[in-house]
């Protein structure tokens, strides 16, 4: 079930007295209890009302405690604010898996936050025949997460859809730019079972027209849309030769969409991590069209709610948004610490900023870039040292590179560290 849905059927669906009895169910009252508040004579009433809210949101389960436990997994997915922790406790299997945080996370994982805009227009963008989304953040801030939301949604419509992720290309692919489209066209063959051969490739044109020939083939043989997601895009941005005629190319695809029925069936989503495109021309390249979403951090009540959806202690919020803000890999790792009972969260807090914390290794990872590109190590040094945000006047490579990392935040012509764990722990490191 997908959130338009449960909202449309607790919106309209129940009647005020199921809503009621819902809302103590959630809340971890008895069935006596609820009972008595709706002013009725025995609890089997209760157990009428929870069967019958049960079946709105899809058939019940023939057990009792099936159905009531399937009730608090869809809150607590859905609504968690709506489902305390004593609810929680009543269903052992409600309880959130605490799968351990690494990649995106799975289509039915209750630690995925909505961003409700994003997923809006990227919903409806992929609909429309001249689609290109453009999705930039940070690494681990969730573009994989929403490329395999809006791939979910192609396939709800009967799109065909297939994910790449170009970091995932060997040095030897990218030696040269006929070796690299190839490589593209074929990846994409290998995910898609009706693709044509491949076949030769004539020699004499030009490979950008061979790929383009080839895809037009390809989108011939389908009789609904092709949604095509291009993740970590930023790789192709060491290799001039590549991204030169690859992304040029990627434009003149959409562009055609616009007067072929063909290309029309084509909907380009890219994602990538910086701004920096070298020495691309941005009109002759798909960065400056199509629909741009930036991936943002949570704010304080998204953390509350990620915070809920783990079944700890409210309190806790805070406390990690002053240290990581609202990004939601860092946020994630702590909550599955915090949730497994590694450790309490005063420990987490004193240890995070050094060696000995939880933090330790991506930190760790981070420190090696910066200490072997000096300059940027030494102009993050900079930042990291000053008390107040340093000014610039225009972005430059080294810039680009620290956002590209998620190190810095830029506001007003000015940057700072982005979180205060970051500050604390490269200030000495750096220095």
């Amino acid at each position: 079930m997908h959130l338009e849905e449960f909202n449309r059927i607790y919106q309209n669906e129940l009647t005020p007295k199921q809503k009621k009895v819902l809302d103590l169910f959630l809340k971890g009252e008895t069935d006596e209890q609820i009972a008595a508040q709706i002013d009725a004579t025995h609890r089997s009433t209760t157990s009428h009302h929870l069967r019958n809210i049960s079946r709105k949101f899809g058939s019940p389960p023939e057990t009792e405690p099936d159905y009531r436990c399937k009730l608090v997994e869809l809150f607590a997915n859905y609504k968690p604010e709506s489902v305390t922790l004593k609810a929680l406790e009543k269903c052992d299997r409600a309880l959130p898996k605490f799968r351990f945080p690494e990649g995106p996370e799975p289509l039915n994982s209750s630690f995925y936050l909505d961003r409700p805009t994003a997923e809006a227009d990227s919903y409806a963008a992929i609909l429309e025949s001249d689609c290109l989304i453009r999705i930039k953040a940070p690494k681990q801030m969730g573009k994989t997460s929403l490329l395999k939301r809006i791939l979910d949604r192609g396939e709800q419509h009967n799109y065909q859809t297939t994910y790449l992720n170009l970091s995932l290309f060997d040095r030897e692919l990218l030696a040269s730019k006929e070796q690299f489209l190839r490589s593209f066209a074929a990846c994409i063959r290998g995910r898609l079972p009706a693709a044509p051969s491949l076949g030769e490739w004539d020699a004499d044109t030009p490979i950008m027209v061979n790929c383009t020939a080839y895809f037009q083939q390809l989108l011939r043989g389908l009789e609904e849309p092709l949604v095509l997601a291009l993740d970590e895009v930023d790789r192709l941005f060491e290799y001039p030769e590549i991204y030169q005629n690859f992304f040029p190319m990627l434009r003149h695809w959409h562009e055609n969409a616009n007067e072929s029925e063909t290309w029309a069936k084509l909907r380009l989503i890219v994602a990538h991590s910086t701004e920096d495109y070298g020495k691309l021309d941005l009109n002759q390249s798909p960065f400056n069209i199509g629909l741009p979403i930036r991936l943002d951090d949570f704010d304080l009540e998204k953390v509350r709610t990620l915070v809920m959806r783990h079944a700890i202690d409210s309190q806790v919020a805070e406390p990690l948004y002053q240290l990581i803000g609202g990004h939601p890999y860092l946020l994630r790792f702590a909550l599955y610490h915090l949730a497994r009972n590694r450790m309490p969260i005063q420990k987490l807090l004193k240890e995070a900023t050094t060696d000995l914390g939880i933090y330790a290794q991506h930190l760790q990872r981070h420190l090696d870039i910066l200490q072997s590109h000096r300059e940027l190590g030494a102009f993050f040094s900079e930042i990291t040292a000053s008390q107040e945000p340093v000014k610039f006047e225009q972005k430059t490579k080294i810039i680009y590179q620290l956002e590209s990392l998620g190190l810095i935040e830029i506001a007003g012509g000015a940057l700072a560290p982005r979180y205060r764990l970051y500050r604390e722990y490269f200030r000495d490191r750096l220095s």
